[in-house]
């Protein structure tokens, strides 16, 4: 892609996207990115109503998408990917797809979002760094990519002591070892 038309609109995802999301997710992450110890968090289908992209008039400039979990038995999301096309990088879509799709977020039903992420990047939307003080996960991810935002619906008072387990919520999960970043 060369030149792109930057007028673009955001738009929930549909099934025909997903040809277009895998291009971008191509140009955007090595082939090892769905091996990566996040995807362990990632079962089912994404949240269909918070998965958006940027269309510029047919041709996708990017992609965000969330999938169910839970934080503390609580219902919670987990942001990403999102992917945005090389060639437009820098020009605030990715920034445009966050946030489009965290202000849906607040209006669901959801207390947490978890993202493994750029610090320099998601702490500018209000997501906070946490520790393996803090949290369990299936599978070790580097600390310094650890961040939860507190969404409108969420109940930090009653919540229970930490670490607070993060878990996919997809019934048909085989249970995996809870690490607590310690080797």
């Amino acid at each position: 892609m060369n030149t792109v038309d930057l007028a673009y609109q955001i738009r929930q995802q549909t099934p025909q996207d997903n040809d277009e999301i895998d291009r971008l997710m191509g140009l955007g992450f090595a082939p090892s990115h769905s091996g990566r110890a996040i995807w362990l968090l990632r079962h089912g289908d994404a949240i269909e109503n918070l998965s958006l992209v940027a269309d510029a008039g047919g041709q996708l400039l990017g992609s965000i998408r969330y999938w169910p979990i839970l934080i503390a038995q609580r219902p919670s999301i987990l942001l990403g990917p999102l992917a945005v096309d090389p060639s437009v990088r820098g020009k605030g879509i990715g920034v445009a797809l966050v946030q489009e799709s965290l202000a849906l977020a607040q209006k669901g039903q959801w207390e947490w979002c978890f993202i493994s992420g750029e610090p320099e990047y998601y702490l500018k939307f209000g997501f906070k760094s946490v520790t393996y003080d803090d949290i369990t996960l299936p599978a070790h991810i580097e600390p310094e990519r650890l961040h939860l935002l507190e969404l409108v619906s969420a109940r930090p008072n009653t919540m229970p002591e930490k670490p607070w387990s993060i878990i996919p919520t997809a019934l048909d999960v085989e249970p995996v070892l809870q690490i607590t970043g310690e080797s």
